[in-house]
């Protein structure tokens, strides 16, 4: 009788998680598996496959690289060595993968155990029965074929793309002269050859041909003698190739016992109970222990992955026997209350035999949160009872706006709070408005919910503290407040935040005023310098960035020198005024008009090409033109246009604006001159 340690490979198959790609495909080419396990301190923990290799040579990814830099392994399935081969097949087939890690009572890693020699292993009757080819291949996809001088290269990534684990090589007539595997792609990257050549080079030829009407075990025989793993398929009428066909493809569909396993273990109902809520074990004894062969996604994510562990790393012993007792005798277990880990959960269990063997069912309902609900929720109320009469007692003494809320309804509130709003209590407030939000204007420097109803106190939360600035109309004096609002929450409930309303209007106000002298030209009330020099740093940056347009504007008043001399600098300071003015009213808001010095201006125009700012450099040229000063003559401008180029710096381009400038000025004034 065979025993998993007859079918372990254990040669080449273990690799350490810091050891390269290329490392990593020179051991699957030397185990022949297509796989190596990887492990750390003796416990496997990741997989790689000869699928992940051509996924990774497809992406040009460096084989120099370490394995750990690359993967981010998941849970894995591993099985004790002690088990059985009929428990082993269960475990395969219930999680649905190709190969079994087979380790020791300490979870040390031994070798693998493969789908095919598990299989294999059992009663061999399926192949000597009178089966057909034919039976295997309808369901089989499309056959993929290439000319046989098409680029390794090209072959991998149509493997990838395909999702297929061999294409076929033929001639110019579209005869099949090839096959190139898997298989064949470990080959090739263990011995780097050139991806560049064609496949002729390195395919296997010539590929074995069977019909579709021969027999399985003839089929076989001759894949045994070859030494091949999968042959080309023909029509039994016209001979054209139709599929490939594999030893693994006939070991997995073969019917017989694994077929009969298959049906038995109802494979698709099991995925479907990975989407109930509740935790569903299943328990098989095996070599007179109790082990879990099975758990769904919830089970997983409650207890951590406890497959082919014994069912008394969940259930303590007592209790355990208490079921199992109640099992042997009804073969079923209705809502018993078990204790885990300080959860409850109410227990629903069967009994059967499936191929002789013992096989339990367990469903774990979580009702924790019933058993704890009444005793919580008077320990909740009352620690927030005592916290609110201390709270109020403390918050009437604040000058602040100080409130309870859940953030949707008020529950507390201070003194200061009803004098504002102008209210005897909370009913009265309720009564106004729909909640304290309702109060916020709504304004792009304040804060205000995004969705009308919704939790405003979470939502304000998101936002950074210098962000968490509210505006609420004072309706005693019909003027509009600025508060910075402070959210803490409640030691004993998270769902409710203590919130204090501090009133900075004058701040507010001052901070306006800081950052508006700050960045405009004290005389003209444009931006200054100084702001247009940041501007065009960011625009310069979004250019580079995203290949966009964006062109300038520099313009002095014609003459100004004059105004000051014949009319003095009041009416100098006149006209600068009057000329900022009109030349505001006749850009975008998207526009930036700064004063650049003396009676120089410039304009930064985002997303605008030469030609359409020398249309607006014109229009605003004749603009100019037109202004009227009582006492004093004519007011003209000169204006010089650059769209920003590549290569450009903020100095080169005004540099470009400057000399265009200087050509108007020396092509007589009052004209428009871009370069």
């Amino acid at each position: 009788m065979l025993h998993l340690k007859d079918l372990l490979i254990e040669r080449q198959i273990s690799i350490a998680k810091t050891a390269s790609l290329e490392e990593a495909v020179e051991k699957m080419y030397n185990n022949q598996q297509g796989v190596v396990v990887v492990v750390e301190d003796q416990f496997p923990v990741g997989i790689v496959t000869q699928k992940d290799i051509l996924h990774l040579i497809n992406s040009a990814q460096d084989m120099r690289a370490c394995i750990e830099e690359i993967f981010h392994f998941g849970l894995l399935v591993t099985i004790n060595l002690k088990r059985s081969i009929e428990y082993a097949v269960n475990l395969l087939i219930d999680n649905n993968i190709k190969r079994l890690i087979v380790v020791d009572d300490d979870g040390h890693f031994l070798g693998i155990v493969t789908q095919d020699k598990l299989v294999q292993s059992m009663e061999d009757e399926s192949f000597r029965v009178n089966l057909l080819i034919s039976r295997f291949i309808q369901d089989k996809s499309e056959l993929v074929t290439l000319e046989q001088n098409s680029t390794i290269d090209k072959a991998f990534r149509v493997m990838q793309h395909k999702g297929i684990g061999s294409v076929i090589a033929v001639d110019t007539g579209l005869n099949p002269v090839g096959i190139l595997t898997q298989r064949d792609v470990i080959y090739i990257a263990s011995h780097k050859i050139d991806r560049t050549r064609p496949i002729k080079e390195v395919m296997s030829a010539p590929i074995i041909c069977v019909k579709e009407d021969n027999a399985v075990k003839d089929v076989v025989d001759l894949m045994v003698e070859k030494k091949i793993n999968q042959v080309l398929v023909l029509d039994a009428k016209t001979e054209e190739p139709i599929s490939t066909l594999s030893i693994r493809d006939i070991t997995h569909n073969l019917k017989g016992r694994y077929g009969d396993i298959l049906e038995k273990k109802l494979k698709n109902i099991k995925e479907t109970l990975n989407y109930i809520g509740e935790s569903i074990l299943e328990v098989h004894k095996d070599n007179d222990e109790q082990v879990i062969a099975w758990m769904n996604e919830k089970a997983v994510e409650k207890f951590g992955s406890r497959v082919d562990k014994s069912i008394l790393t969940i259930f303590d012993k007592e209790s355990w026997d208490h079921i199992y007792t109640q099992l042997t005798k009804s073969a079923s277990c209705g809502k018993f209350k078990l204790n885990v880990d300080e959860s409850y959960f109410e227990v629903t269990c069967s009994y059967h035999f499936s191929h002789a063997q013992e096989t339990i069912l367990l469903i774990l309902k979580d009702i924790s949160e019933f058993e704890y609900a009444l005793l919580d929720a008077k320990k909740r109320s009352a620690e927030l009872e005592h916290e609110l009469k201390i709270l109020q007692g403390v918050i009437d003494q604040q000058n602040n706006i100080v409130l309870v809320t859940d953030g949707k309804e008020i529950i507390l509130t201070n003194k200061s709070f009803y004098r504002f709003f102008d209210v005897q209590s909370i009913e009265e407030f309720e009564q106004r408005y729909n909640g304290l939000s309702d109060t916020f204007i709504n304004h792009q420097d304040f804060y205000s919910p995004r969705t009308k109803g919704g939790n405003w106190a979470e939502e304000i939360l998101t936002f950074a503290e210098k962000e968490r600035v509210v505006s609420i109309i004072d309706f005693k004096t019909m003027e509009p407040k600025a508060f910075t609002v402070q959210l803490n929450k409640l030691s004993s409930d998270i769902d409710h935040y203590v919130v204090t309303l501090t009133d900075i209007t004058e701040i507010k106000l001052q901070s306006q005023q800081y950052y508006f002298n700050a960045t405009h030209d004290a005389l003209t009330r444009i931006y200054n310098r100084s702001f247009y020099l940041d501007k065009i740093q960011n625009e310069l940056q979004k250019a580079k960035r995203y290949n966009s347009n964006f062109s300038v504007i520099l313009f002095d008043i014609d003459h100004f020198k004059k105004f000051n001399d014949t009319y003095g600098h009041l009416k100098g300071d006149e006209v600068l005024v009057e000329v900022a003015q009109t030349v505001k009213q006749s850009i975008r808001s998207s526009d930036i008009l700064a004063r650049w010095g003396g009676e120089e201006f410039i304009i930064l125009l985002p997303e605008t090409t030469l030609d359409k700012a020398e249309l607006l450099a014109e229009n605003l040229r004749k603009r100019v033109s037109q202004i009227a000063i009582e006492g004093i003559g004519q007011v003209t401008a000169s204006f010089g246009v650059a769209q920003f180029q590549p290569q450009d710096s903020d100095d080169t381009l005004i540099q470009r604006a400057d000399e265009a400038l200087y050509d108007a000025k020396s092509a007589g004034r009052n004209r428009v001159i871009s370069k």
